[in-house]
């Protein structure tokens, strides 16, 4: 059994863990917590994982917020995340460390959900302290772009 702990933390009937990219301790606890699915972060450059359940992706070249060109791509990614959130997935959302890509992803979908900033950055803090003390002021101002009212998300 791992040592890694991981915080899964209810969303639409599924649930949402968040941290970096896994190695062999994570990912015997994704395994063991019955993770179905992985979001990776990292970019094309960057050395691929292997992670339990299946293997979706968001690749971002660095921690800056992604230019307009690439909304529709996220708006599609975070329809497909809410979708399996819906069919009580699990599922893991990493970068490298964890934290600014993480948090920056991970803020923009809670808004996309349709929590307000201060839910979003309370749940981000839920997830993983360690990312939502990373989370800077443009990151953060990113994710607005995806804030949806409770009743649409």
């Amino acid at each position: 059994m791992s040592s890694y702990r991981l915080t899964w933390c209810p969303l639409r009937g599924g649930h949402l863990a968040i941290g970096h990219k896994p190695g062999r301790d994570l990912r015997a606890a994704l395994a063991a917590s019955g993770c179905t699915h992985v979001l990776s972060l990292l970019a094309e450059h960057e050395r691929g994982v292997e992670a339990a359940g299946v293997q979706l992706r968001l690749p971002l070249a660095s921690a800056d917020p992604p230019g307009a060109h690439r909304t529709a791509e996220v708006v599609a990614c975070f329809e497909q995340l809410r979708a399996l959130l819906d069919a009580a997935a699990r599922i893991y959302l990493h970068c490298s460390a964890g934290l600014h890509r993480t948090g920056m992803v991970t803020h923009a979908f809670l808004r996309f959900l349709g929590h307000s900033r201060d839910e979003a950055l309370a749940r981000m803090a839920e997830l993983r302290e360690a990312t939502a003390e990373a989370a800077t002021e443009p990151r953060l101002q990113w994710g607005e772009q995806f804030a949806r009212p409770r009743e649409e998300a």
